[in-house]
């Protein structure tokens, strides 16, 4: 026989699951806007039934149902889409910040313009042309100075511009390096806190929601592989070497000081994705002995450039042919022509010297102070001008620089015209990468995201239940009542 109250405690067991059903609800209703929310449920299922006693039972079913509980609370998540969104997101964040760091550059080089080295070298070769036009008029070598300086000075610019540039970007993997060791801290507090909540048989829903949330912001600053771990840790490797061990934090995450490499607890290791290596790429960093990124290459092309400019010039204007004007007889100014052999541009570090520079061309400051020793002759006459044509000619014409044969200007203007490509390559990498990280969640939200439509039917569908059982306990008393206070 079963117990009188049986029934009792079937009701009371179904107002109690859908009590918990639909405070489970209410709790996807308050969390709809919160970031990195997980929808749950409230799993319901029946109770283990009761056999009833006696050694033959026929062929009837003698189980007696006991009710309803809730066997579960579901985290409604694909770990799958997890992944596929952490590769995404780590390639989103790689290319976003390269194209960040290289429009930075660009607003550098975009100087295609009267202001820019373009219109500085068009004006010093104007100069040329005009002091070879003009090879006895002072007025022409001071322009002719002061038009080489200029061109110079814009080296110098440039080259320091990149160089600050260079020291944001630097700035700016440290801050990065720290973001991602404050990260993986969290998440190691959070594995043990997971690991407490598993072990004594409960599920941190909330929990795993906090640390997926952390995840999600680490594969944007760098490429991961988080793999799962005993009492629903998770264990997670940068470049092959583990970072988080459980609830440890195994490794720190460094950027070399030096080489720009990263490393993990001091050793290299090789990235292929977040922000940290679109940063690395354009800041230039060392791997195998070799120094790559866009900026170490700008840095030489521009070296090359100005060595290239400076070389052609002080070939012709230090050669031995080439001449100077001097003025013996200040009183008659009566001037002559004198070899002088002097450097036009001369390395700021030692002047006696070419420069092997951007940032070490100068023009020589004999040449500023005394601009009646420019050679623009080439032969004993002080109307000669054909040393000036000569280097006018030059940088008009084709040179080695870099290794490529082109004029100046166009060696410069291909600078520009690369580094436009490449913004153009990672803008686009960008808008596709963060386009399929965005596709990728819409599908999380389509599975985890709460809707509010479907939690309102719920929470009808749970309070109707609710009300029903509550009819039933109040049936089964009244007949309760009647069997033990009807028999007074």
């Amino acid at each position: 026989m079963y117990s009188t109250f049986h029934g009792l405690e079937v009701g009371k067991r179904a107002i109690l699951s859908q009590q918990t059903a639909l405070t489970v609800t209410g709790h996807n209703i308050a969390n709809a806007n919160t970031k990195g929310y997980t929808r749950q449920e409230a799993v319901l299922g029946a109770t283990t039934p009761l056999s009833s006693p006696g050694i033959q039972n026929g062929t009837l079913p003698m189980q007696l149902g006991t009710g309803v509980e809730v066997s579960e609370f579901r985290r409604i998540r694909e770990g799958f889409l997890d992944k596929q969104f952490q590769n995404l997101n780590q390639e989103a964040g790689k290319w976003d910040a390269k194209s960040g760091s290289l429009s930075a550059l660009e607003s550098i080089f975009n100087d295609l313009s009267d202001g820019g080295l373009d219109g500085s070298i068009q004006r010093f070769w104007q100069s040329l042309q005009e002091l070879a036009k003009r090879p006895d008029d002072l007025s022409a070598r001071v322009v002719a100075a002061a038009s080489g300086k200029e061109v110079a000075d814009r080296l110098n610019q440039i080259h320091s511009d990149i160089g600050m540039i260079e020291t944001s970007i630097a700035d700016q993997l440290s801050v990065k390096a720290n973001e991602i060791n404050t990260t993986a801290k969290e998440i190691a507090s959070l594995n043990l806190r997971i690991a407490q909540v598993v072990a004594g048989g409960n599920q941190p829903n909330d929990l795993l929601d906090k640390r997926d949330l952390l995840l999600d912001k680490l594969s944007r600053l760098v490429d991961i592989e988080a793999d799962p771990g005993p009492n629903g840790q998770v264990n997670v490797l940068i470049g092959g070497s583990q970072l988080i061990n459980g609830g440890n934090l195994d490794k720190s995450f460094a950027i070399d000081p030096i080489t720009k490499t990263p490393t993990m607890g001091g050793a290299p290791v090789t990235l292929k994705g977040g922000e940290v290596q679109g940063l690395l790429e354009t800041h230039g960093y060392t791997t195998g002995g070799t120094t790559v990124g866009t900026i170490p290459a700008l840095k030489t092309k521009l070296d090359d450039l100005a060595k290239a400019i400076a070389d052609s010039i002080n070939g012709i204007h230090a050669s031995d042919d080439a001449r100077s004007l001097e003025y013996f007889d200040k009183k008659k100014n009566d001037p002559t022509v004198q070899p002088d052999k002097l450097l036009f541009f001369v390395d700021k570090n030692d002047p006696t010297q070419p420069p092997s520079s951007a940032d070490s061309i100068m023009v020589n400051p004999l040449l500023k102070d005394f601009p009646a020793k420019i050679a623009a002759a080439a032969i004993e006459n002080i109307g000669d001008g054909s040393n000036a044509k000569a280097m006018s000619d030059m940088l008009q014409g084709k040179l080695t620089i870099g290794g490529t044969i082109a004029s100046v200007g166009d060696y410069y203007k291909t600078i520009i015209g690369d580094l436009g490509t490449d913004i153009q390559a990672a803008n686009n990498r960008s808008a596709n990468a963060n386009a399929m990280v965005q596709q990728t969640e819409n599908q999380r939200q389509s599975i985890s995201g709460v809707s509010i439509d479907e939690e309102l039917t719920n929470m009808v569908r749970y309070q109707q239940a609710y009300n029903a059982a509550a009819r039933y306990v109040s049936a089964v008393n009244d007949m309760l009542n009647v069997l033990i206070n009807g028999m007074k």
